[in-house]
């Protein structure tokens, strides 16, 4: 989520008219030392996340769709659900096998509801 405070940030500083130094608010952390347009542009393009926030208003509601504990399980069913539904995601998971979609296409297992 570092892209998303530094897309922010960015916007704040384009917005705000300059002040002199002295009579700045401090902020925590090293400031931005590029020019905003920039960051805005790499930022949006570095993250589907700051590339949404940018264009739509409402905030994004991330939820927990399965836990699972084992690592490569875990990865395995990612790659199956971001296949199988609308998502963000830019990547499409760990290569998955073709002959599992038949499969999850005619039980419906990896669909979200709503």
């Amino acid at each position: 989520m570092s892209n998303v405070g530094r897309y922010k940030e960015a916007v704040r500083r384009l917005k705000e008219p300059q002040t002199p130094a002295r009579t700045s608010t401090k902020r925590r952390g090293r400031p931005q030392r590029e020019q905003p347009q920039k960051i805005i542009a790499d930022t949006i393009k570095a993250s589907a996340v700051v590339e949404h926030s940018s264009q739509c208003s409402h905030d994004l509601q991330p939820s927990i769709i399965c836990r699972e504990s084992r690592l490569h399980l875990r990865r395995v069913k990612e790659a199956l659900f971001i296949r199988n539904n609308r998502t963000i995601n830019r990547d499409k998971g760990v290569e998955v096998s073709a002959v599992w979609d038949t499969l999850i296409s005619k039980r419906k297992c990896c669909s979200l509801p709503g």
